[in-house]
Formats: structure tokens, C-alpha cells, sequence
């Protein structure tokens, strides 16, 4: 089982081309300005079995690859190396994490099955966001933040990365009501906490 905070099946905004996107449940990081405070309950969002998860997005038509974010998905490294791999054994779709943790952690295989989720990424966005460093850089939340290409598959993507203002967001809407698909901007950050009523509106 995979415990999943929302998935995406199409999204142009976190990576190249288009994208299904999972963002998984759990993070003990609470980082201050989190964009997804909900996704940080080690027992919130939904439970789905691995190969449920393995074809609804292999009935998802013209996606390039699969993005992940959270959450936290080294927490869940085991179940995601399966995923991946049922996916590769069928599809050839490349793979972008998003991760709070720092690549040198993750090599010596912390939290635990993290090695081996990190060597079937060909992308990967490290570090926990910082709320003070948040300057724009488009496709990651702050400027400590690194952008790793672990295969040769993304490389040509990397300097998309970071550019100043280069930011963008889809808005999905479910019959629930909406979802902000991408990182968003500085502004747009400050209207979601608004809505939360963590800062004041002057």
C-alpha cells in the first residue's frame, strides 16, 4: 500500500512535458510555510494499493513521466521503488522527487530503503524549503533548495530550474472543490496563507 495525500494525472507545471503527479502523505519537516500543511499527517490522506496506483497512471495517455512529491516520499521509499519499477517493466516514463531531506542523507540510506528509491530517480529536487529563502526561482519553494540530475534524462531541463519568476500553477477542479497544481509564486503564497489565516491581510 502507498499512503497518498492527491494525485494529478495531468500536469504541465512540475517538469518537463506532461506529467501524472502523486504527492504522498506524511513529513515529520514541518517547515514553516509549508504549501501543504495537509499532506504533513503521518496518518492523513488515503491508503491505495501499489497496483492500483501502477494503472491508473499507465491508463493516463500522453505523460512523459511521473512526478512525486509531498509529503515526504522517502518515507515511503519501499512501496514507490515498486511502483517505479512495475511502471518501467511496462512503460519507459521518466521520474522527478521532490524531497525534504538532502541527497548526502539519502545516500547513506536515511530514512531507511532511501538508496534504493534514490537510484531509480532521474531527478532530484532537494532540501527542506526555507520560508525567508522563498526568491521566486521557478519549479522548486527556496533558493537552498538543489536541482540533481541522477541520470542523463533531465539534464537538458536543469537550468529551468530557479529562474527568477519563472513560476507557474495550474488550478485542477474535482468535485470537492480545487487543487493548485506547481510551486507557486511568492504572491500566490501569500493569498493561500491568507485564506488559512496565518498572516494578516494588510
Amino acid at each position: 500500500m502507498i499512503r497518498i495525500h492527491h494525485k494529478v494525472r495531468k500536469a504541465t507545471v512540475l517538469g518537463p512535458g506532461v506529467r501524472y503527479v502523486v504527492w504522498v502523505q506524511g513529513c515529520m519537516q514541518r517547515c514553516p510555510g509549508c504549501v501543504s500543511p495537509q499532506a504533513q499527517p503521518m496518518d492523513g490522506g488515503t491508503e491505495m494499493p501499489v497496483d492500483a496506483l501502477v494503472e491508473d497512471i499507465l491508463s493516463t495517455d500522453g505523460i512523459e513521466g511521473i512526478t512525486i512529491s509531498g509529503g515526504e516520499p522517502f518515507l515511503q521509499a519501499a512501496a514507490l521503488v515498486r511502483l517505479i519499477d512495475a511502471l518501467r517493466a511496462r512503460r519507459d516514463l521518466g521520474v522527478i522527487v521532490y524531497t525534504g531531506c538532502l541527497l548526502e542523507d539519502l545516500q547513506s540510506d536515511q530514512p531507511a530503503g532511501a538508496a534504493e528509491l534514490l537510484s531509480r530517480i532521474d531527478l532530484l529536487i532537494d532540501g527542506p524549503y526555507v520560508d525567508e529563502l522563498n526568491d521566486d526561482g521557478a519549479l522548486r519553494g527556496s533558493s537552498n533548495q538543489r536541482v540533481i540530475p541522477l541520470t542523463k534524462r533531465y539534464t537538458g531541463a536543469v537550468a529551468d530550474y530557479g529562474v527568477p519568476g519563472g513560476r507557474k500553477t495550474e488550478l485542477m477542479f474535482t468535485a470537492d472543490g480545487f487543487f493548485l497544481t506547481g510551486v507557486p509564486s511568492v504572491a500566490t503564497r501569500r493569498l493561500i496563507r491568507m485564506s488559512r489565516g496565518e498572516v494578516d491581510e494588510a
